[in-house]
């Protein structure tokens, strides 16, 4: 983790406009193609859950602004941040499941299938909650939503991004996911988010 020097970021004035706002957030939803990736998982016996999960932490790992967080007051940067998302248990409540950082899609599938087991015995919400160098994932497979609002809590775990995936759909002979992505407005904008839309649709048109 290292502190980011405000006075000589390029986002200085962004980040003082927005930081004290009462809903700094702002969300964007968009359908992503995962053809491509629906099949290779199918090839390769993987889940399509884990595999989104696993693209789209690496692709929010490669922008600096996904990694940046407010903590003590301070704007810092961490050099890579994990994952934590909700899981359904089987008495229809959810709790949450903690997935580390690996160097491949095959590697994340076992190491992630073995936390889903882990997770649902201890079935807790308090998972990594001392961290802030941490995306948190929901997955709705019940909705194809075309927008959605997480619940927020004012303290340094603000200013971390909260991504959702929806329920996958067939437009026409394409199958699409819905996937929302909300951020604090003092840390990324838009061009943010949409590097991280194009390069996860990259990442799913050519899974490796």
């Amino acid at each position: 983790m290292k502190i980011v020097e405000v006075e000589n970021w390029n986002r200085k004035a962004a980040y003082e406009f927005y930081k004290d706002y009462d809903d700094p957030f702002f969300s964007i939803t968009a359908n992503l193609d995962v053809t491509e990736l629906y099949r290779f998982c199918k090839a390769n016996d993987l889940s399509f859950s884990l595999a989104n999960l696993f693209y789209s932490l690496q692709t929010a790992n490669e922008i600096k602004e996904f990694r940046h967080r407010i903590l003590d007051g301070k704007l810092v940067e961490f050099e890579t941040i994990e994952a934590t998302q909700t899981i359904l248990n089987d008495d229809e409540t959810f709790s949450f499941c903690y997935f580390k950082n690996k160097p491949n899609v095959f590697e994340f599938n076992e190491s992630g299938k073995a936390a889903v087991e882990k997770y649902k015995r201890l079935k807790t919400f308090d998972v990594e909650s001392d961290r802030v160098d941490l995306l948190y994932y929901s997955v709705i497979p019940w909705v194809s939503f075309t927008s959605f609002k997480n619940a927020m809590r004012l303290d340094d775990r603000q200013t971390i991004p909260r991504m959702v995936f929806g329920k996958m759909f067939d437009d026409r002979k394409r199958k699409k996911l819905p996937h929302s992505v909300e951020v604090h407005h003092a840390i990324a904008d838009g061009i943010h988010v949409g590097k991280y839309f194009m390069g996860l649709q990259e990442k799913f048109d050519a899974p490796l």
